[in-house]
């Protein structure tokens, strides 16, 4: 039995499946077969059973999947903790971003955390929620700020609420509807989605349940805001992207926000990040510093 072994377990088991878990971890389906068979030989147990619905882990399976979780945590602080006793000047931290926090912190906080911390070194990836929740599973980053979904987070992730945004719509320039002010004259618009429809991506059919209005039609989903862009700025698909972005010009030139009359959905960003091991000292001065700077922000505008 290897740490690979265990930790090909947990990520079959983060994302529900033997091909996407594959295609997450880069490696070919065969090979992370082949790793789950040499487990189930090693251990003499069953540990998955497939049916026409997917896969899903024996009983047998279960209670090894929730020791593999911990085993993998240790591992993950013996290298803490090496690097402590080595006295090494240098260390890793790794955080997740999304769009927003991007947009609104990123700028602020790094430069400055960088200036106090320059024998830290940060590692930043972005994406939206669903992206960030499975990258801190796997211990691929220790934190994330992002927008949380409704129903909130995993029970072994803890959420600390930073601030919350507004979203906005957005056409094409020259878009028939560009000038549409009520939600009601959009109900056969196909839109683009950014995240999954139970995630944050799913604003857009909150914001018609909210008003009443009947499922809206969703023409395509999308893991980053970039291609939901690109999208929307060549066809007649509307999306949902944060307010912010507009008004800092992020999202450059040949789109145009619709003013609707039925208020926008609000979503809240929040500091995210596994309840055990503990934050390193690095990651809360971070964690710190970006709640200070959301407070500033949040006092200066009315809207982030």
């Amino acid at each position: 039995m290897t740490l690979q072994q265990l930790r090909t377990l947990l990520a079959i088991v983060e994302f529900g499946s033997f091909r996407r878990a594959a295609r997450e971890l880069d490696v070919s389906q065969a090979g992370l077969t082949t790793s789950i068979q040499s487990l189930e030989q090693t251990l003499n147990l069953r540990l998955f059973v497939r049916s026409t619905h997917g896969i899903a882990l024996t009983a047998e399976g279960r209670q090894i999947y929730e020791r593999a979780q911990l085993i993998d945590r240790e591992a993950r602080q013996i290298l803490v903790d090496a690097e402590q006793l080595r006295g090494s000047r240098v260390t890793n931290l790794s955080i997740g971003l999304g769009p927003t926090p991007t947009a609104t912190l990123l700028h602020l906080v790094v430069p400055d955390f960088h200036k106090r911390f320059p024998e830290v070194r940060l590692n930043l990836t972005s994406g939206v929620f669903e992206h960030l929740e499975s990258a801190l599973q796997q211990g691929r980053i220790e934190l994330a700020i992002t927008a949380t979904p409704e129903a909130g987070v995993a029970s072994n992730l803890a959420s600390v609420e930073l601030f919350s945004s507004d979203l906005t719509v957005v056409a094409r320039e020259g878009h028939p509807l560009a000038e549409a002010d009520s939600l009601a004259a959009l109900l056969k618009t196909e839109w683009v989605l950014l995240g999954s429809p139970g995630g944050p991506g799913g604003s857009v059919a909150r914001y018609y349940r909210e008003h009443g209005f009947p499922t809206p039609l969703v023409a395509a989903t999308c893991e980053s805001i970039t291609q939901m862009v690109a999208l929307v700025r060549g066809t007649d698909w509307m999306g949902m992207i944060p307010a912010v972005m507009i008004e800092k010009d992020l999202m450059g030139k040949g789109l145009v926000t619709l003013k609707l009359r039925e208020a926008v959905p609000r979503y809240v960003n929040s500091v995210v990040h596994r309840r055990e091991p503990q934050l390193s000292s690095a990651a809360q001065a971070f964690v710190a510093m970006s709640r200070s700077c959301a407070r500033v922000l949040s006092r200066g505008s009315t809207r982030l």
